[in-house]
């Protein structure tokens, strides 16, 4: 049997143009290249590229000029100033980088499948009659390795996953971001968690917009994005104002402003410079686009709110599937948006009419539109219930769903003409809406 050659498959212009387009570019872009320092041919790149990704990950910047220092007190073999210039000058934008990172990582797996055809021949030849089976056993080990490497399937045991959640609960993160309403945030186990997905629905003029717009006044302390498929910016920003200064709706849309008015939206106008705070009101959008817009959102500020108002509204990617299974896919998208930006997604859904025939009016999950998907893939669903009758002035918030908490029912003060609603006691933690809140 003839010695199987197996030369090194590598691309020394793909990976200096990497590596150039990483100091080029803005760190934040760093992340979202599927390649990694190990698959780098060269060590000096590998070393290089791990320098890089730990320099973004604190903040720091990755320009040739920035690395050089770093290589002053921690230098690569075979990488100085001139190095790190020449690379930087192959540099291209993010989108060709992306290809270049494909390929680097891609011609990695090659080399690691010629790797373990090598160990394969090797241990064929060199094990006993007696041993078959364990060998056998070992490639079929060496092989699924590679096979999860290369699609990014992780193998963590319990006792790795442990390790990690005694360091979550030794030292918790953030456990959540205040919605604005502190009942709620007791009732959500501290507020929006990133990673999760909530959906509150209603009737069509009972509120859902409106306690949107809110939530996005109050996120103006950390960060939102606003897509409004149903209500133009103007609409959007209006509620946002009635809500934030406590300016009259009807005044703002019939443009009959007082002298006060035009202070308020003065001072909105001012501290509004600071907020991380996005609207996009294009009408179409499909989640792959809405996708594309939160991560250039997220290089510009970090995103922990994404609101979707409404989620049936979304354009769906195949517009041949039954409806309800249109949107189940949405609702899923959405899941897997939170996850993917470490983000909460608050979607807004139509509940149909049909409860307004019982004798308690009250919504169920049962009545949202095509809801098979919905309840299967949101962790909480609020439902939203007014009736003038019963409960003159207040609007009513039933968790019907909570996949780490408790459901139940809550009550807020319902103000219309400031497009708000507040916590009926105040708390420290409650966002005054509708009240001239100071920065």
């Amino acid at each position: 049997m003839d010695e199987l050659e197996i030369g090194p498959r590598w691309d020394e212009n793909a990976e200096q143009t990497l590596l150039g387009s990483a100091m080029s570019n803005n760190p934040r872009n760093l992340g979202e290249l599927a390649v990694r320092g190990e698959d780098f041919y060269r060590p000096a790149h590998e070393q290089l590229w791990d320098l890089m990704m730990s320099e973004a990950r604190a903040g720091r910047p990755t320009t040739p000029i920035a690395i050089s220092h770093r290589l002053a007190s921690d230098p690569i073999k075979g990488v100085d100033a001139a190095y790190l210039h020449r690379c930087a000058g192959t540099a291209s934008s993010t989108a060709v980088a992306g290809y270049y990172a494909d390929v680097v990582a891609g011609l990695a797996r090659l080399r690691r499948m010629a790797e373990v055809g090598a160990t394969l021949i090797q241990t064929s030849r060199v094990a006993a009659y007696d041993q078959s089976a364990e060998a056998v056993d070992k490639g079929r080990s060496i092989l699924d390795g590679v096979m999860a490497s290369a699609v990014g399937i992780r193998t963590r045991s319990f006792a790795q996953a442990l390790e990690s959640a005694v360091e979550e609960w030794d030292a918790p993160k953030r456990k959540g971001y205040p919605t604005g309403w502190s009942d709620l945030d007791r009732k959500l186990n501290g507020g929006w968690h990133p990673g999760q997905c909530t959906v509150i629905g209603a009737r069509p003029a009972v509120g859902k917009s409106v306690i949107a717009a809110c939530a996005a006044v109050a996120a103006h302390r950390y960060g939102a994005g606003f897509f409004s498929l149903e209500m133009s910016e103007l609409e959007v920003v209006s509620r946002m104002a009635a809500a934030a200064q406590g300016i009259d709706l009807g005044r703002l849309n019939a443009g009959k402003l007082t002298d006060d008015d035009w202070a308020k939206i003065r001072r909105l106008a001012v501290r509004s410079q600071q907020w991380p705070v996005f609207i996009e009101d294009k009408s179409r959008l499909t989640m792959a686009q809405i996708r594309a817009t939160v991560r250039t959102w997220s290089r510009k500020v970090a995103l922990p709110l994404v609101i979707i108002d409404y989620s049936q509204l979304v354009t769906p990617a195949d517009r041949s599937e039954a409806r309800e299974r249109q949107v189940s896919r949405i609702l899923e998208d959405c899941k897997h948006l939170a996850k993917e930006f470490d983000t909460h997604v608050l979607a807004l859904a139509q509940v149909n009419r049909g409860s307004t025939q019982r004798e308690d009016k009250r919504p169920t999950m049962s009545d949202l539109r095509e809801s098979g998907g919905i309840e299967a893939h949101a962790d909480n669903i609020i439902l939203l219930h007014r009736d003038d009758d019963e409960m003159e002035g207040e609007i009513e918030l039933i968790i019907a769903k909570n996949r780490h908490g408790e459901t139940g029912k809550l009550r807020l003060a319902w103000r219309p003409a400031f497009a708000s609603a507040n916590g009926l006691s105040s708390q420290a933690e409650d966002y005054r809406y509708g009240m001239d809140v100071p920065a």
